[in-house]
């Protein structure tokens, strides 16, 4: 049985209308020699080894091989038998049922690419049926074509498989003894239910002899006791083709567990719009030479208040990913910046930096942070108690009529105070900065108890979630 397209329903008017009707009819009728326009269609589907869940693409060629001009030529399609193809949005473009048509010279041929999918889960293949139409064509007889639509059978399977080594000494390549043995090797994706798992081998070595064919096909190594990093994400198409049954995969060590990054500030408090020095040392404690590094450093907060270093002050380590270390070398580099005007209202400035390099893979991450006193202002916020447990405040669950207290991080007292009916608090006055908060009795925060005190206009309502010792 044929099926129409799930699609807006064609708006054929007029002769366009009869010549679709009557295509089916008259072919088995002679071609006349009258003089017009003549359309014939042919149609291809690219070679490809072609996935069920692929975008499969059709090539239908149009040519007038008529007399005369072809005006408003407008095509459509349908699956005519098999599983369900179905045509993408706007594939159609000029010859869209939607439009005015394509133009044909007489003589003229284009050809369109159309894009679409299997929908059906119906086994076996597409086969496509494409009529092209226009309103004086003097031969119907040849407007039509099917096109087989074959695909990999769905339940094709092939060999994954492969080496996987741990690269000690950073040359790119395997080299005796930096095979990794018991590693667990996974392989996911759409369509299989279970992920398909082994161990690598004494040298190293991970076979899947049988994993279903698909467009997306995940291999991941995990348990890995000596923290080797290994490609994450990387999509294998499996067509049956054997693509992957030699791979050779890389694993690197972190940049971290060779780079170490410290940052410190010269004092302890700054003023508003003051210049800040700080010393940024970098430290190779791995038996080989470090190229390629290079800082970045921003708020990752969003706050705005961090230390602006200009990119020159970085040298070798800034844009230019040029800065180097020997084995066992530390470097340190001063740098100053200004401590921006809006960080008296937050109560500090910082510098957050991390350092990497072109070839490598998760460098450290170092930062600091110094006092800004300025602002001060109202500090209020909620204490409550999760009593039906879905993870945010709702009403009833203030902690009502509690003693509380604001403290300093290094414990000294800033602020005391009570909640009201709602459990919500109001400490006056409080200088802007990072606190301590505690609530006097059988109560403890359930995660961390620090609030930043951030006055207006930046500052908001904190939270403090508590449960009984």
């Amino acid at each position: 049985m044929r099926r129409t397209l799930s699609r807006r329903s064609f708006r054929a008017v007029g002769a366009l209308t009869l010549a679709f009707t009557l295509a089916g009819t008259l072919s088995a009728v002679p071609a006349y020699a009258d003089p017009g326009p003549n359309l014939k269609v042919t149609a291809t589907v690219p070679d490809g080894r072609w996935l069920r869940d692929d975008t499969i693409p059709i090539d239908l060629t149009i040519t007038n091989i008529g007399d005369a001009t072809a005006t408003e030529v407008k095509a459509q399609g349908s699956t005519y038998s098999g599983p369900y193809y179905g045509f993408d949005p706007n594939t159609w473009g000029e010859l869209s049922h939607d439009g005015p048509g394509a133009t044909f010279q007489a003589g003229e041929s284009r050809t369109y690419r159309l894009t679409g999918r299997i929908w059906g889960a119906e086994a076996g293949n597409p086969v496509v049926r494409l009529d092209v139409a226009t309103p004086a064509d003097t031969d119907f007889g040849d407007n039509s074509v099917d096109v087989p639509v074959n695909v990999i059978p769905p339940e094709t399977t092939e060999r994954v498989a492969g080496q996987v080594y741990g690269d000690k000494n950073r040359d790119g390549q395997l080299t005796p003894g930096e095979e990794l043995a018991g590693l667990k090797a996974l392989v996911g994706g759409p369509g299989i239910p279970t992920e398909l798992s082994v161990l690598t081998d004494a040298a190293g070595r991970f076979s899947f002899d049988a994993v279903p064919v698909g467009a997306i096909r995940v291999l991941y190594f995990r348990d890995d006791p000596d923290g080797w990093l290994f490609p994450e994400g990387d999509v294998m198409r499996l067509d049956g083709s054997g693509k992957y049954q030699n791979q050779s995969v890389q694993g690197r060590q972190p940049l971290e567990k060779d780079l170490q990054a410290k940052i410190a500030f010269d004092k302890a408090r700054y003023a508003p719009g003051e210049t800040a020095k700080v010393t940024v040392t970098l430290t190779n404690s791995g038996a080989s030479p470090l190229s390629g590094l290079y800082a970045t450093c921003g708020d990752p907060r969003g706050t705005d208040i961090d230390l602006k270093i200009p990119q020159e002050q970085w040298g070798a380590f800034g844009p230019a990913q040029a800065g180097t270390l020997a084995a066992g070398e530390r470097l340190t580099l001063t740098l100053t910046g200004q401590v921006p005007e809006k960080a008296q209202y937050f109560g500090k400035t910082v510098l957050d930096c991390g350092f990497n390099g072109k070839t490598y893979l998760r460098g450290p991450w170092a930062s600091a942070e110094a006092a800004v006193p300025g602002k001060r202002a109202d500090s209020r916020g909620l204490a409550w108690v999760d009593k039906n447990r879905n993870y945010q405040p709702d009403d009833g669950e203030g902690l009502p009529n509690t003693t509380v207290t604001l403290s300093t991080k290094d414990h000294r007292l800033v602020s005391l105070a009570k909640t009201d009916a709602k459990g919500f608090v109001t400490f006056p006055n409080v200088a802007a900065g990072e606190y301590e908060f505690r609530a006097v009795g059988p109560w403890k925060a359930v995660h961390d108890s620090t609030i930043q005190h951030v006055a207006p206009p930046y500052g908001s309502e904190w939270w403090v979630q508590l449960e009984p010792r």
